[in-house]
């Protein structure tokens, strides 16, 4: 089973609120060219500023998603006899 890809924002390693650190773990790049990238946006009519609150507001940070995530994964452990239809007449 293939782990799935969240968004969050990492507080614990992010320098104002984690927007950057969560991006750059999700998109598996350094956050120093993530925070570089809000910055450009920044400078362009601060349309970077406005994206920055909006994802502070809307984004949940890491613990709360990896909690959430391993609620979800404990519910869906299925029984390994679900795949087989057959399986209930060879016992």
């Amino acid at each position: 089973m293939t782990t799935q890809k969240r968004l969050y924002r990492d507080t614990e390693n992010g320098k104002i609120s984690g927007v950057c650190a969560g991006l750059s773990d999700y998109f598996d790049l350094d956050v120093t060219l993530i925070r570089v990238i809000w910055l450009i946006l920044l400078l362009c009519a601060g349309t970077g500023l406005l994206a920055y609150i909006i994802m502070a507001i809307v984004v949940d940070p890491k613990n709360i998603v990896l909690a959430r995530a391993k609620k979800e994964d404990n519910t869906i452990k299925q029984d390994p006899d679900d795949d087989d239809p057959f399986a209930k007449y060879d016992k």
